[in-house]
């Protein structure tokens, strides 16, 4: 066996999370959810015998062993099945050295990113690059808490949470993370002292406050990987607010609204993607009613009643925390980039938007514009982030 096969494979195995089964004598298969299962034709044995031995020995002694039943194999031909089995995506390396350095309450999730990583991938660095990211998350409502919950169980190394509301009783039927005992204490303590009993690997950092301008922002950002904007009052200028302290921070943040029926996801990655405010200047651009209805919206100071259904905000707040999971670690694309990713609560589809691209000349926040120069921007409120 020739160098470049060594390095190849090392000690390769079958991912434990596929099973392995005979159908037949002459047929086998790997895997039983559809859209990841593969049938392989084998009649005589040789490749259902070499998957059993994919368990995680060295590819020397799995070579020795399958050359001592079939002689007329090579080296080569034992290799090659070893590649076609991975081009199907069941084959993992399995020992690295990250195993002793991951809590067992990570390993599930360990196990779920092997789906997504083969043999020339580490199983183990999503899980790894999760334990060593701080995360800001803004907001502690019907999305934030909920969000919160997900990322207590993914296991940062830190969760800075900012919010200036306290709990009350309307929010028990969905900000699942607050008991009725917590009534009247700000949602920051009670989400603080939730978060210690349910994980104590992770340091949670806790701040009673109202976000008003970017400064708010930045206040608390100095050390953090990603920042999660779970804000939606006043509606656009809250996001306006957070994107620009990003910008200027040169921070990712994942932002989710919900509306009535639908939930929104998008992501700004600075000098990557466009920024939100390049999203004003994409409408502005290619809707000729987007300044007329965000007037008319705004005039009319509309105050709708809570609207929220636990179902629908769990499928929301599910899709923000994946798609931070997916900044953060590259286990697999984010699809909120430069789009606005849409979940119909109704019936459980998604969907993006039109992509809007970064407009590096023209936008005023992550660019070289001119604020002026954009009729939209004297429609929000306020001047702290002009």
């Amino acid at each position: 066996m020739d160098n470049k096969m060594k390095l190849e494979y090392k000690n390769p195995r079958i991912k434990p999370i596929y099973p392995l089964y005979r159908l037949n004598n002459k047929e086998f298969r790997i895997g039983a959810q559809l859209g990841i299962t593969a049938e392989f034709g084998d009649p005589d044995g040789q490749l259902w015998e070499l998957a059993l031995r994919l368990d995680g020995h060295s590819v020397e002694s799995v070579i020795t062993e399958m050359q001592a039943l079939f002689p007329d194999l090579t080296s080569e031909d034992i290799v090659e099945g070893m590649e076609l089995l991975d081009k199907e995506g069941f084959l993992e390396e399995a020992l690295y050295e990250e195993a002793g350095n991951i809590p067992n309450r990570y390993m599930p999730n360990v196990n779920y990113f092997s789906r997504y990583i083969g043999t020339e991938g580490n199983r183990f660095q999503p899980q790894k690059k999760i334990s060593e990211a701080t995360i800001l998350l803004l907001g502690l409502g019907g999305g934030g808490s909920n969000i919160l919950t997900l990322l207590t169980g993914l296991g940062p190394k830190k969760i800075i949470i900012v919010d200036y509301d306290n709990v009350e009783e309307g929010n028990l039927g969905r900000q699942l993370l607050y008991k009725e005992t917590d009534i009247g204490i700000p949602k920051s303590v009670a989400a603080a002292q939730a978060v210690s009993k349910i994980n104590s690997y992770l340091d949670i950092e806790a701040h009673n406050k109202k976000i008003e301008s970017p400064d708010d922002v930045l206040e608390f950002i100095s050390e953090v990987d990603l920042v999660i904007c779970a804000i939606d009052e006043p509606p656009f200028v809250a996001q306006r607010i957070v994107n620009q302290a990003i910008i200027t921070a040169n921070v990712p943040c994942v932002f989710g609204a919900s509306q009535v029926s639908r939930g929104r996801v998008f992501t700004v990655i600075p000098g990557k993607t466009g920024c939100f405010d390049c999203l004003n200047l994409h409408y502005s651009m290619e809707d000729p009613q987007f300044i007329e209805q965000f007037v008319a919206f705004r005039n009319i100071n509309f105050a709708p009643p809570t609207i929220a259904y636990a179902p629908a905000i769990f499928q929301l707040t599910a899709a923000i925390v994946d798609e931070a999971v997916r900044v953060i670690t590259g286990y697999a694309e984010p699809r909120s980039l430069g789009t606005q990713y849409e979940i119909n609560f109704e019936d459980g589809s998604s969907f993006t938007h039109p992509a809007w691209s970064r407009y590096a000349e023209q936008c005023p926040t992550c660019g070289n514009g001119n604020v002026q120069d954009w009729e939209i921007f004297q429609y929000y409120e306020g001047k702290k982030f002009d």
